[in-house]
């Protein structure tokens, strides 16, 4: 545990410098923040010995393979991308390590460009990525992990397909795009398919007659599921029929957080009266669409892998909602001063251009005040959340502890002083 909170300390450290101040607004301090963060993440997970759930069976399939060369191009129920990509490395080397390291690049490039490209605020979006256990993930679900990180690539063809003045969605280059970056996902980790029929629900506009979808949906699946599940693992991953995966749910308090910030993108959807860009609308239907598997997850585990599908677009869509938050609060602010403008002019005689000055330094103020209060909330809530999955589970969330080196190095064990 001590490795992965000095990893968020020291990332924290590093916005002081780089994402404060005037260094925030130059495009320069952002990436060497990202690079910094992103380096020492990488530096953590490249060094892993025996760290995460699925290492052992990882470790094992790439010695497997290297070893029958391209010979068979079969190995276990593991996608094609996948089995080559050890393949290509076994030609060079039979040793994990490198395997690893190269399938933590691949992992985490995507979050990395996500975060570069599309957020609002990018020291809140790297804490987000570290404290919803997606970094521990790309340690843990290798292959699920690099066909996350594909789907990173694919966000920008999501918002930007436009159905606007007639256009059919057929005809939008981006649409083929985002499938085919879909079809490359899928030969690392098949269930990304799902993402398809997300990509078309995004386009509903989200108002108070459509939400209830998702509500209907829950309730849909619940009385549905037992019957749904037995029909396709007759035909499909059977291993998993009568698995703990399937009789057994996650425990609920896994899902209060994501609810909660569920809740939230509800509730800016109607303090904006539904008035949302294409991208918010599209954030807010991907964060459903988790806080929806969470509670599915509840019910049979093998869902939570759906929920990290989403959850990863949440590290740009906490800080882009609080973004249009800002934004609709100085609208609305300046709209109640314009409106009574000119009574004070005439009460306290004061000039319209310095009432205006003074009006708009009162409305930044207010409106960061608060910005600060929702944004430290978001902060606190995520890092509890980290910590409930490395103390409650014996293991930590994802199996990352206890935290062991390649190198063997001398690591303060602290996980004692949490788990008593």
């Amino acid at each position: 545990m001590f490795v992965y909170l000095i990893n968020i300390l020291s990332i924290c450290l590093y916005a002081l410098f780089f994402c404060r101040g005037r260094n925030a607004e130059l495009k320069i301090s952002k990436i060497l923040f990202l690079v910094l963060a992103f380096t020492q993440c990488a530096v953590i997970s490249i060094m892993r010995s025996n760290i995460g759930t699925d290492y052992v069976m990882y470790f094992n399939g790439f010695k497997e393979m290297a070893q029958s060369g391209f010979s068979n191009m079969k190995h276990e129920d593991w996608e094609i991308g996948y089995i080559l990509l050890n393949k290509i490395i076994g030609i060079f080397t039979d040793r994990a390590a490198v395997l690893f390291a190269v399938t933590t690049i691949i992992s985490l490039a995507g979050p990395f460009y996500l975060i570069l490209r599309y957020s609002k605020n990018y020291f809140m979006s790297v804490f987000l990525f570290l404290n919803t256990y997606l970094f521990y993930l790309t340690m843990n679900y290798i292959r699920q992990g690099i066909a996350m990180s594909i789907m990173c690539f694919a966000y920008g063809f999501m918002k930007n397909c436009d159905l606007g003045n007639g256009k059919k969605l057929w005809k939008d280059k981006n649409m083929w795009l985002f499938l085919l970056l879909v079809a490359v996902a899928a030969t690392f980790h098949l269930p990304v398919v799902y993402m398809i029929p997300v990509f078309f629900i995004s386009f509903i506009k989200l108002n108070w007659k459509t939400l209830p979808i998702y509500a209907v949906g829950l309730i849909v699946y619940f009385a549905t599921s037992d019957f749904i599940l037995d029909k396709l693992l007759s035909h499909f991953h059977q291993e998993y029929a009568d698995s703990r995966f399937i009789n057994n749910g996650i425990a609920f308090y896994y899902a209060i957080i994501p609810l909660i910030i569920c809740v939230a993108m509800i509730a800016l959807a109607f303090f904006l009266k539904f008035k949302l860009s294409r991208s918010l609308n599209l954030l807010i239907h991907l964060t459903l669409m988790m806080g929806f598997w969470q509670i599915v997850m509840t019910k049979h585990a093998l869902f939570e892998r759906f929920s990290y599908y989403t959850m990863i677009y949440l590290i740009i869509a906490v800080p882009e909602a609080i973004y249009a938050f800002k934004e609709k609060l100085v609208e609305r602010s300046q709209n109640a001063d314009t409106e009574n403008s000119s009574d004070l002019h005439e009460s306290k005689k004061i000039k319209p251009k310095k009432h205006a000055h003074l009006a708009e330094c009162s409305v930044e103020k207010k409106s960061n005040r608060i910005v600060v209060t929702v944004s430290s909330a978001v902060l606190v809530l995520m890092f509890a959340y980290n910590m409930l999955g490395l103390i409650v589970p014996k293991y930590g969330a994802h199996g990352v502890l206890p935290y062991k080196s390649i190198y063997n190095l001398s690591i303060p064990d602290i996980d004692g002083w949490f788990k008593r």
